[in-house]
């Protein structure tokens, strides 16, 4: 039923929703106002502002500063509020110090109401500029050289301008007059003050300063007429404001030919200020803030709406470190630049007084690159620029060579070492600081000047023409980093000199395209020696070295700053913990004196994180949560092409999301979600899948474009941020240092941390698919980028657990599987109750995935419970029952619990058989299972008859060349072997590796394990160099195939070094063993079966080279292993008893080894059968034993019972057969020896 509709209602809700508004626009516009608007507040009431808020306030002082930073306010603005953030940080208080610690900082108040409920300031533009220059005078007057460099906001920018005007007014013909700069060509009528100022400005920041008028001056009038009721508006200073004023306009007129000599940086704004009605409105936009045809100028866009442009919060704030790098750059070269200033100002003056001064007064050459004590030469930077700049023949082209790379990578260092190393080499040596375009230009200026008076007058260009006339000079362009500095014009056109460049920008390799060098990381020596140098320790070992430059990514800059924070405290081993607990602070502190860096290592990854694009920025942030190494490009594209989502299909649980829910689909817009970081959304919202999406294809694009995506990585790339190289497939992938991304996610939030690791998670998702009987080596090139996610990111949802658990389930990694394994069953268990077949599934999954890991008992733990719940459930009859038994089976064969596996096994046969007929794949594959259980048993005969069964059934049922008949003619082919037929097991397997090589191809993992396979059998045989030759072949395709540490590669590996062990290349297999275990202990933990078993090769390896000691107390411990894991019945329990004993006896403990074999030979007899090829192995090894001990007649005894059983199971030909007729007859030749 429908409401009828209520005017009234409406009435009150347009009142309300006005009222609302009005209480937003006077909280937002006249926020930084410092006296509380109140309706009730009468104008004789009010007083107007206290002095102490206008003026200036030192806001930072230090014991000798050495530059003034001086800042000045806008429209409504007041000296502190206007610079400080929401949280109450005043940034040039609290944050700029730090960067900055010998500024002293300034903040200038001046009554620029526009809007105020009690006084309106009178003042038009020109009484501010003039109060501000007479209150500036006064400041400097104890100091009046030292350096300045002004930092104004909005109309401060305006008043700065105008100073030039109040102090120096010039008549409209005056066209060489300058305004704010270096005024020396001006008459020396000049008030003296201002000279004084204008010599000593360095640089000018901009930020959203209207020098055309601003959009917003006509919104404000009119909001302070709107708002009259509770204020006075100045209207004279709007007026002058607004668009292509007079005022502005004669401002901008004589500043223009200033900012030439200046260091001028235009800011602006790229988010749009809320104003009223809830709309939104660039104040000044780009066009606006900056001043058209001033070339040399620099531009830069903040993150920020007019308001906030300047207020910041943190250190790391992407905005803050944007404006202090500049400050930083601009500081440097401050002393350098004012001083050449005041020699020309001083010039000046002394001509006004009729002097002549000398020349030396009016240059000043620039002194070389200074070499860091600490310096430690990298030959193959040092040898590649002696071969490109220092040329055996005389060149065709002038000798170029440029060092390009990521900041704090050591390009300036290594240029300079080279340069002081060779500078006997060359004539004259031009040090140019390239930072920007006016530098550049000065440098020049400054080199020509310095050569003798007859060039003070000269200009850069006049210094690139000398240069191209002249020989041997060497022209060094230092940090030429800006993305839009062009070099061409400023090198000299001659082969009689050379050239060399440092650069973080990749794009300036064009100069020299077959000279150039990219500057990484150090080697680990050179960066070991960097870190005892810096830090003046000189530790016994180098263990806890290794690790800091490893952790710091063998990274120059980050090394010194680590070696400056040592040589404090002289603790190398307590590093690392501080350095994890306080990176951020270690890597942007700034004590680096005496170290020639001029920036921390996060400061100068800023100058080029800083210069990127946005949505190269936020594509950095999403790979700073993937693996630094072989991020594939194919990642990027497969994900944009399934629209990001998650694989739901079979293999994965495809339940609703019941975390991430797509609560918010109307907001769906990348570009608005982007725009602040999901500010429309809720923190739950904000990470939900739904905005993890809108938030990528708001970087990458909803559809996959090459060049929308290649123009993004070349950005980064030019920053030298990122490498991209192509593998010998073709395919290209990425790399990012790895400090670069802990640099990232140090600049990130908490919260902003975990919702950048979704979305790299997420980006993985949507590329994460099944393989489809393909090798696994997509997955493998995801798997370290999986591994580097913070396990909460895998454990969003179900979907998301069981999508990772593909890439690890394909890739053998075991332990990373099982906690996601564990985290699916126990949503399922909360979700659907344990008894749902999904939950059961769960279970399974977990319970093998512990067999893998090696822990059996609790996987048949597992596997018992499957059963039982499968047998209540769907009954003994259902197939998923009897695959549960098939599988507790397997287990318990795996623990050696032959009997108990072999009755089970048999028992699925049976169910099968009834169930599903004598020729279903299925009782085909259980009658395979039976087979191999009944040889592990020892009934060899009985297993080969089953397994030739099999291999007859798949031939009719599958054909020939079906995978499942390849892997029976496999088994067949390995109990054959087992039975000493080795000729014929030869042969099959032969036949096994030509078929799978036609099938499936030289590279198929089931075809690699049928190589291996074969060279099992032909080590046997005795063809060992085949054997030795056929397995490092498996080694390298299982290593490109499966990668270096996939559990069937390091079998490989293992294989390999028993066959090298049985070739008498002992010293490699040692090798290869110790390898095969560490990395064992590694992937699979100490007490794994295989790394146990790693062990014990070891140990057998030690033997046979004689290292008795070793290979004793490895084996013992090999023993002690396998009771405790396995239990003291278990196969390879008492395989490890057997192995021990053989080392007892090759050290002569007799009595010892004596025991353990009667032992071994008891429970083999009990487990196996006497007829059990191991029964009678250990028989022959008592036998052995017993007549080392000289015990011949029981030894003769034991002989004669293995001769008569081998000629029995493997017949009289069988090698095993031949050596125990051997061994007998030895024996019998002693026992008459002795008679």
């Amino acid at each position: 039923m429908f409401r009828p509709f209520s005017y009234k209602g409406a009435a009150a809700l347009v009142c309300l929703t006005a009222m609302a508004y009005m209480a937003f626009v006077i909280r937002l516009h006249l926020s930084q106002t410092t006296t509380e608007l109140s309706p009730t507040n009468s104008r004789q009431e009010s007083k107007p502002k206290h002095q102490k808020e206008l003026g200036f306030i030192e806001l930072s002082v230090c014991q000798d500063p050495t530059i003034d930073i001086i800042a000045i306010h806008g429209l409504d603005g007041h000296r502190e509020h206007s610079w400080t953030a929401e949280d109450g940080t005043l940034w040039l208080r609290d944050l700029l110090p730090n960067d900055l610690p010998n500024a002293r900082i300034l903040s200038y108040g001046y009554d620029a109401d526009t809007r105020s409920s009690t006084q309106t300031s009178t003042h038009t533009i020109s009484r501010h500029a003039e109060t501000f220059f007479a209150s500036l005078e006064q400041r400097r007057r104890m100091h009046p050289r030292r350096p300045i460099i002004f930092i104004a906001h909005s109309l401060g920018g305006i008043i700065l301008k105008k100073v030039c005007l109040v102090q120096n007014p010039l008549e409209p013909e005056a066209e060489d007059r300058k305004a704010l700069g270096f005024s020396h060509s001006d008459s020396f009528k000049t008030d003296r003050g201002f000279r004084d100022i204008s010599t000593s400005t360095l640089a000018v920041l901009f930020f959203g300063t209207p020098h055309s008028g601003a959009n917003g001056v006509q919104l404000a009038e009119w909001m302070g007429r709107l708002l009259s009721v509770y204020m006075y508006t100045n209207n004279r200073v709007l007026s002058e404001l607004d668009r292509d004023s007079p005022e502005l306009e004669e401002i901008q007129r004589y500043y223009q030919s200033a900012s030439e000599q200046l260091s001028t940086i235009f800011f602006y704004e790229e988010y749009e200020t809320p104003i009223l009605g809830g709309r939104t409105k660039l104040i000044v936009p780009r066009h606006l803030a900056v001043i058209q045809g001033d070339d040399r100028a620099r531009v830069a866009s903040m993150h920020a709406d007019h308001c906030e442009i300047v207020k910041y919060r943190r250190m790391n704030d992407e905005n803050y470190r944007k404006v202090a790098d500049y400050l930083l750059e601009l500081a440097g070269k401050a002393k350098v630049t004012v001083d050449n200033n005041w020699v020309r100002e001083d010039g000046h003056r002394s001509i006004a007084k009729g002097e002549s001064p000398p020349f030396q007064q009016t240059t000043l050459p620039k002194p070389l690159v200074p070499v860091s004590r600490y310096y430690v030469q990298r030959q193959e930077i040092y040898d590649f620029l002696t071969e490109k700049l220092l040329p055996s023949t005389l060149p065709e082209q002038q000798p170029r060579c440029v060092l390009h790379g990521l900041g704090g990578g050591g390009k300036t260092q290594a240029a300079a070492f080279w340069i002081e190393k060779n500078k006997e080499k060359f004539s004259q040596i031009i040090v140019v600081d390239s930072s920007s375009q006016q530098q550049i230009e000065e440098d020049l200026e400054t080199a020509i000047r310095s050569i003798g008076p007859q060039y003070s007058k000269s200009t850069w260009k006049d210094a690139v023409a000398y240069l191209s006339g002249a020989k041997g000079w060497l022209l060094f362009f230092d940090n030429a980093d800006e993305p839009d500095l062009q070099l061409d014009e400023y090198i000299p056109n001659s082969t009689d000199g050379v050239v060399l460049i440092t650069t973080r920008n990749r794009e300036c390799v064009a100069y020299a395209q077959d000279s150039h060098i990219q500057v990484e990381e150090m080697t680990e020596r050179e960066a070991i020696n960097l870190l005892h140098k810096a830090s003046d320790v000189t530790p016994s070992s180098d263990d806890n070295s290794i690790a800091i430059v490893r952790e710091l990514g063998m990274w120059a800059l980050a090394i010194t700053q680590a070696g400056a924070y040592i040589s404090r405290t002289q603790r190398l081993d307590t590093y690392l913990a501080t350095f994890r607990m306080h990176r951020d602070k270690l890597m942007r502190e700034a004590s680096l004196k005496g170290r020639n860096y001029k920036r921390s290592t996060y400061i100068a990854f800023d100058l080029s994180f800083g210069l990127l694009p946005k949505k190269a920025q936020e594509l950095m942030k999403i790979c700073a949560f993937l693996h630094h190494s072989s991020i594939p490009q194919a990642l990027f594209e497969r994900s944009v092409s399934s629209g990001f989502r998650v694989y739901t299909g079979s293999e994965s649980y495809s339940l609703p999301d019941t975390v991430l829910t797509p609560i918010i689909t109307r907001f769906r817009s990348a570009k608005l979600l982007l725009a602040s970081f999901f500010p429309f959304f809720s923190p739950r919202e904000q990470n939900s899948e739904a905005a993890i999406i809108s938030g990528l294809e708001g970087i990458l694009g909803s559809e996959w474009v090459v060049f929308s995506f290649q123009t993004l990585i070349d950005s980064i790339a030019q920053g030298s941020l990122m490498d991209a190289f192509t593998d010998s497939n073709g395919e290209c992938f990425y790399n990012v240092h790895p400090l670069v991304q802990k640099y990232i996610q140090d600049l990130l939030e908490e919260g902003d941390q975990h919702r950048y690791a979704l979305l790299a998670g997420q980006l993985l998702l949507g590329a994460i698919r099944p393989l489809r009987g393909e090798s696994n080596i997509w997955h493998r090139q995801l798997s370290s980028h999986v591994d580097n996610l913070p396990l909460e990111v895998k454990l969003v949802n179900i979907s998301h657990a069981s999508a990772f658990a593909m890439v690890y389930k394909s890739t053998g990694n075991w332990n990373a599987l099982q906690p996601l394994y564990e985290y699916c069953y126990s949503q399922l268990c909360t979700l659907l109750g344990p008894r749902h077949p999904d939950t059961v599934l769960a279970m399974n999954n977990l319970a093998a995935t512990l067999g893998n890991r090696g822990q059996l008992e609790e996987a048949e733990k597992l596997k018992r419970e499957v059963l039982a719940l499968q047998m209540e459930i769907l009954g003994p009859r259902h197939p998923d029952t009897v695959s549960a038994m098939n599988n507790l089976a397997t287990t318990l064969l795996r623990r050696g619990q032959l009997e108990e596996a072999e009755k089970m096994m048999r028992e699925v046969l049976t169910l099968q058989m009834e169930i599903l007929g004598p020729r279903h794949p299925d009782t085909v594959s259980a009658m395979h299972n039976l087979a191999t259980t009944v040889a592990d048993c020892g009934q060899l005969e009985e297993a080969e008859k089953m397994v030739r069964e099999v291999l007859t059934l798949q031939m009719e049922i599958l054909g020939p060349r079906h995978p499942d008949t390849v892997l029976a003619m496999n088994n067949l082919a390995a109990t054959l072997g087992n039975r000493g037929q080795l000729e014929e097991a030869e042969k099959l397997k032969r036949e096994v590796l030509t078929l799978q090589m036609e099938i499936l191809g030289p590279r198929h993992p089931d075809t690699v394990s049928a190589m291996n396979n074969l060279a099992t059998t032909l080590l046997r045989r005795g063809q060992l160099e085949e054997a030795e030759k056929m397995r490092r072949e498996v080694l390298t395709l299982q290593m490109e195939i499966l990668g270096p540490r996939h559990p069937n590669t390091v079998s490989a590996m293992n294989n390999l070094a028993t066959t090298l062990l049985r070739r008498g290349q002992l010293e490699e297999a040692e090798k290869m063993m110790r390898e095969v275990l560490t990395l064992q202990m590694e992937i699979l933990g100490p007490r794994h079966p295989n790394t146990v078993s790693a062990m014990n090769n070891l140990a057998t390896t030690l033997l046979r080279r004689g290292q008795l000691e070793e290979a004793e107390k490895m084996m013992r411990e090999v023993l002690t292993l396998q009771m405790e894991i396995l239990g003291p019945r278990h196969p390879n329990t008492v395989s490890a008893m057997n192995n021990l004993a053989t080392t007892l006896a090759d050290r002569g403990q007799l009595e010892e080894a004596e025991k353990m074999r009667r032992e071994v030979l008891t429970l083999r007899i009990e487990i196996l059968g006497p007829r059990h090829h191991n029964t009678v192995l250990a028989m022959n090894n008592l036998a052995a034993t017993l007549g080392h001990r000289g015990q011949l007649e029981e030894a003769e005894k034991l002989k004669r019972e293995v001769l008569t059983l081998q000629m029995e199971i493997l017949g009289p030909r069988h090698p095993d057969t031949v050596s125990a007729m051997n061994n007998l007859a030895t024996t019998e030749m002693r026992s008459r020896v002795r008679q």
